[in-house]
């Protein structure tokens, strides 16, 4: 009897990861539409990228520390979170503050993140510096 039971909830098992599987691949791939024969289109110029400041120390630290995994400028890097723009929302402190994951930063952001921000805390006060001055200069000056 138990070897029963074992099977049907193996079975049941099978048959949930599969449905789930399925509902959540049609949810998140969109049906394609058969191709259809198009009149030419003219080509697009592609929209301009900001220009990433002429910082080259923070430039440096942004890239020694790896922020491109997690965050663009100028169009390289991850763009799910993107920072052009940064330096005309946020102030030096907000975004020393977002960068070490303290502050109010701390009450909006997830565990796994402030974690890898904390390692930001550590960074020597020259190279803090010059990151804050970079990321302060992408948006232009402060509204």
């Amino acid at each position: 009897m138990r070897e029963r039971i074992a099977l049907l909830i193996c079975w049941l098992t099978v048959v949930l990861v599969v449905g789930l599987s399925w509902v959540f691949a049609v949810r998140h791939n969109p049906a394609v539409a058969p191709a259809k024969p198009a009149a030419p289109v003219a080509p697009v110029a592609a929209a301009p990228v900001p220009p990433v400041p002429a910082n080259e120390a923070g430039a440096r630290v942004f890239r020694e520390q790896g922020c491109a995994s997690c965050h663009a400028l100028g169009g390289a890097g991850n763009p799910r979170h993107a920072l052009d723009g940064i330096g005309a929302r946020l102030s030096r402190e907000e975004l020393r503050a977002w960068t070490t994951g303290t502050g109010v930063a701390a009450e909006k952001l997830s565990a796994m993140v402030l974690r890898r921000k904390q390692r930001y805390q550590e960074l020597p006060d020259a190279e803090m510096s010059a990151l804050l001055d970079y990321l302060a200069a992408a948006g232009g000056p402060r509204r």
